[in-house]
């Protein structure tokens, strides 16, 4: 028993280390992309997190009535917390109710949700696909959320990942989402930057800016974080509750 502790805390050390050494190479690989500007969003401070924010939306519409589809599920950190009866989640690997790729979902399923949470694979391309398809399928005047919008650094935002931390780009979505006619849009100052759109129309638009944004860098990021619709999680409340603000 005490060697089989032994071993497996021997396999825990040599698998950490190993995946410094790789987070550490390809920081060095990819060091031209260094940009010196940080941010410290001291999140532990903020007081909420996206499931306290997931449950505003959920109880704004219809509490446990509700239908909810949670992207990206991984540990159920969120999905167990969702006090809804409807609901599903998606992920390739791990948590949820359904073992498959978002992708394959939309594809398959033609079901309609009042609230959805995105946070799958970390990167633009496909935050992008999961958010066309998420508001064909929420309902009008539903809520379509997404995680990781607010990185701190150039490496806990760079593609491929760099470290444990991150975010991935899919800021580059956010500042798409800015130009958006038909949606409501803000991010919410906890958790990584939480984006929150609500769909005002059926005939909502979402300008094509990847040919801008596919290769931009974290200083792109930097230079239009001013411009960015952030609220607190308290302005957030009254955004859900009462509607757009002014």
């Amino acid at each position: 028993m005490l060697i089989r502790f032994y071993r497996r805390l021997i396999n825990l050390s040599v698998s950490s280390l190993l995946r410094k050494l790789s987070e550490k190479f390809l920081q060095i690989k990819y060091r031209s992309y260094a940009v010196a500007k940080k941010y410290d969003w001291d999140w532990e401070s903020k007081g909420f997190n996206r499931v306290a924010l997931v449950n505003q939306l959920l109880f704004e519409s219809g509490g446990w009535n509700s239908s909810y589809l949670e992207i990206g599920c991984a540990k159920n950190d969120l999905f167990f917390s969702v006090g809804a009866k409807n609901k599903i989640g998606v992920d390739p690997v791990e948590g949820g109710t359904h073992r498959m790729t978002s992708d394959e979902f939309f594809s398959e399923s033609s079901a309609k949700f009042d609230v959805i949470f995105i946070d799958g694979l970390h990167k633009y391309e496909q935050a992008r696909s999961d958010a066309f398809n998420a508001l064909e399928r929420v309902a009008l005047g539903g809520w379509v959320a997404f995680h990781d919008f607010l990185p701190s650094t150039w490496k806990e935002q760079h593609v491929p990942r760099l470290q444990s931390t991150w975010t991935g780009d899919c800021w580059k979505l956010a500042i798409e989402l800015c130009e958006a006619k038909g949606l409501d849009f803000k991010i919410v100052e906890i958790d990584f930057g939480v984006g929150l759109v609500r769909k005002r129309s059926h005939d909502w638009v979402v300008p094509d800016m990847r040919d801008i944004l596919k290769d931009a860098d974290f200083e792109v990021f930097a230079n239009n974080l001013e411009a960015l619709p952030l609220i607190s999680f308290e302005t957030a409340v009254q955004f859900i509750n009462h509607g757009n603000l002014s």
